[in-house]
């Protein structure tokens, strides 16, 4: 009884170690983080007003009109054929049963 009491003080202070030292990296990348991130100085935000904001939808408006426009003059690309209905390996193992068998009449 006394070999399995000392296994299990063995693993419960190697669990601990272990997770211990999860924690304390963990840790230090927070404190790392805080320390190096980069703090931006609060600017005062203006008011953006009214006016300028349907001046900036109207030209977005415009923007995504002239782009669709230019799309449809241009030629397009030929769509490629669908993909085969059988595989490749499907097509050998039906050409070599073919081949031994003969067609079916």
């Amino acid at each position: 009884m006394n070999d399995l009491t000392t296994a299990l003080n063995i693993t419960l202070v190697g669990m601990a170690l272990v997770f211990a030292t999860i924690i304390l990296l963990w840790l230090v990348m927070l404190l790392l983080m805080r320390l190096t991130a980069d703090h931006p100085e609060v600017e005062e935000t203006t008011a953006v007003s009214e006016r300028d904001r349907k001046r900036r939808a109207a030209a977005a408006a415009v923007a995504v009109a002239l782009a669709r426009d230019q799309d449809r003059d241009q030629p397009h690309p030929f769509p490629l054929p669908p993909t085969a209905i059988v595989t490749a390996w499907q097509a050998v193992q039906r050409g070599r049963l073919l081949s031994e068998k003969g067609p079916k009449r």
